[in-house]
């Protein structure tokens, strides 16, 4: 035997027409996608940075949850472990990608699976607008 997984081969010797999804794909900028037949346009936020710098946005479902989860949370932050969600990674990783400030502060927990947890705190100051996108 050689070793080698021959099922493993490169996609694109097997298929000389078929084309990489991801090349294009680090030009486009990371927004929170929603579902237009569960939600209405999701709800418009003021940003503004630590630096002074002013926007808009429009977030929907299990993001804008966990903004409004930030922000109710003020200099405290939040934690998986305080406020669970499956995701909450995957959530900090799309605000921050728009644009909004967030600290993630690494703290120790004892218990039967010690280890760390990140605990996330809101630096940008976010207001909270209208229902619709309407900005």
């Amino acid at each position: 035997m050689s070793g080698k997984n021959e099922v493993a081969r490169n996609l694109r010797q097997q298929e000389p027409g078929r084309v990489d999804s991801h090349e294009n794909a680090a030009d486009t900028q990371i927004i929170a996608q929603r579902k237009p037949s569960r939600h209405n346009g999701g709800i418009t936020y003021t940003v503004k940075t630590t630096g002074g710098d002013t926007f808009r946005i429009v977030v929907s479902g299990r993001v804008r949850w966990a903004l409004d989860q930030l922000c109710a949370a003020g200099l405290a932050g939040c934690t998986p472990i305080e406020n669970p969600a499956p995701r909450w990674s995957a959530y900090i990783f799309d605000l921050r990608g728009i644009g909004i400030e967030i600290e993630t502060i690494h703290e120790l927990h004892e218990g039967e699976f010690a280890g760390t947890h990140g605990r996330y705190v809101l630096r940008s100051t976010v207001t909270r607008g209208m229902q619709g996108g309407a900005l």
